[in-house]
């Protein structure tokens, strides 16, 4: 899969549990991400193209120590990503599994599809972590950093390019 799918996946891994913390504690709970998220931000697929404006959607579910989200960014010259995650926290640490369908808006043939497993750690305001993929695919080190309860931004990086870099705010229900 390409590196910039590696980093989408990522990014979307760290805002779901950049903000997790020990329930016991009065850091962020995964359950404070729970419901439905809007962004807005710059996207790639690959280091070496043009970054594009992009505008993503998230649906997160979750409990004290589990989390799964859908991530469905469009961008503004076609790059489309979805982003399946599920993640499991303990402590400090986390890690699960990460799904990343990539497309090219009237190009059928474009379509990538990356799964990789994610590991990290967090502190009460920013989650780190590496998503890893099989094969000669390099790594993504996705960074989330709580903004304040109702937004986070989350930055994807991978062979020292930027591929993401999305602030997502709490969507207000009609």
């Amino acid at each position: 899969m390409k590196p910039s799918q590696c980093l989408a996946a990522g990014i979307l891994i760290l805002s779901a549990s950049g903000a997790a913390s020990d329930p016991a504690s009065a850091e962020t709970k995964l359950t404070d991400f729970a419901g439905e998220w809007q962004g807005s931000g710059k996207d790639r697929d690959l280091p070496f193209e043009t970054m594009q404006q992009t505008s993503c959607q998230t649906t997160i579910n979750a409990d004290l120590r589990r989390m799964n989200s859908t991530t469905i960014c469009n961008g503004d010259a076609g790059l489309d990503k979805i982003i399946q995650l599920a993640i499991t926290l303990s402590g400090e640490a986390f890690s699960g599994n990460l799904t990343q369908k990539t497309t090219t808006r009237g190009d059928d043939k474009s379509v990538s599809v990356l799964n990789g497993s994610v590991s990290g750690h967090k502190t009460d305001n920013t989650a780190s972590f590496q998503v890893s993929f099989p094969g000669f695919l390099p790594n993504a080190a996705v960074t989330l950093r709580l903004i304040s309860p109702s937004s986070y931004s989350m930055q994807a990086t991978t062979l020292g390019s930027t591929l993401m870099d999305v602030t997502f705010t709490r969507a207000v229900k009609r």
